[in-house]
């Protein structure tokens, strides 16, 4: 004869509070993540700005007004 187990799913205050903190903490690191990501596309349009228009059009197949798209193509809406 099988029996049926009965689980209390009622939740609790400190999984609550552990679940509000998982979260926070997810927000945060996702903010440090952003902000590192952001310092070396900085870092990538800086060196883009220094190399010649020549140098652009034969590594990238990009002209300098491009260069910030050409950056953050992945984050721009097609």
């Amino acid at each position: 004869m099988n029996m049926a187990y009965i689980t209390d799913t009622k939740s609790t205050v400190g999984g609550t509070i552990w679940s509000a903190l998982q979260t926070a903490g997810s927000a945060v690191l996702r903010f440090f993540e952003d902000m590192t990501l952001a310092a070396s596309r900085v870092e990538i349009i800086n060196a883009m700005l220094d190399m010649d228009e020549e140098t652009l059009r034969s590594r990238y197949n990009i002209s300098r007004d491009q260069i910030v798209s050409y950056v953050f193509r992945d984050k721009l809406v097609p």
